[in-house]
């Protein structure tokens, strides 16, 4: 439960005990989370019970526990030679096995989104980071809002 008290310290900028939808928009936007405002919406529709328009830290241990639940049968699938990361070559099969060819800056650019120790390497705990923040409903999504990001911050064209 740290990496939990963690990731909600690091989301509460103003360290009032909550985070609050600027807060939480901010940080979507920061990773290229498209659209924030309804996104943060649907959070909180389901995960604020006091509807007082933030998420105090048992709100949002819900919310985490919800999406650990859900992503982590995902993650082990795209952990591929089951290292226990996702690493470079995960990246480029994922996007193989959806019909898209990336270039080997994008994965890498997508594997440092969600890597915090500068491992080139994305564990469970950096992937379910990066999912509270991006609340993806799916595997199809999440890679749609890679490339957004990639798009987003990459100049010129994008050669996926």
């Amino acid at each position: 439960m740290d990496h939990f008290r963690g990731l909600f310290d690091k989301l509460d900028k103003n360290e009032d005990g909550f985070i609050s939808t600027e807060e939480l928009q901010s940080e979507m936007r920061r990773i290229g989370v498209e659209p924030v405002c309804e996104k943060v919406q649907a959070i909180l529709s389901k995960y604020d019970q006091n509807e007082d328009g933030r998420l105090s830290y048992q709100e949002f241990l819900i919310y985490m526990m919800d999406r650990e639940k859900k992503w982590k049968i995902d993650f082990h699938a795209l952990d591929r030679n089951k290292c226990g990361a996702i690493d470079l070559e995960d990246i480029i099969s994922l996007f193989m096995e959806l019909g898209l060819v990336i270039s080997k800056p994008n994965a890498k650019r997508i594997i440092q989104m969600m890597d915090e120790d500068n491992s080139m390497t994305v564990d469970w705990e950096e992937f379910l980071q990066h999912i509270i923040i991006n609340p993806a409903e799916n595997i199809g999504e999440l890679v749609s809002s890679w490339k957004h990001n990639l798009s987003w911050y990459l100049p010129g064209n994008i050669t996926w």
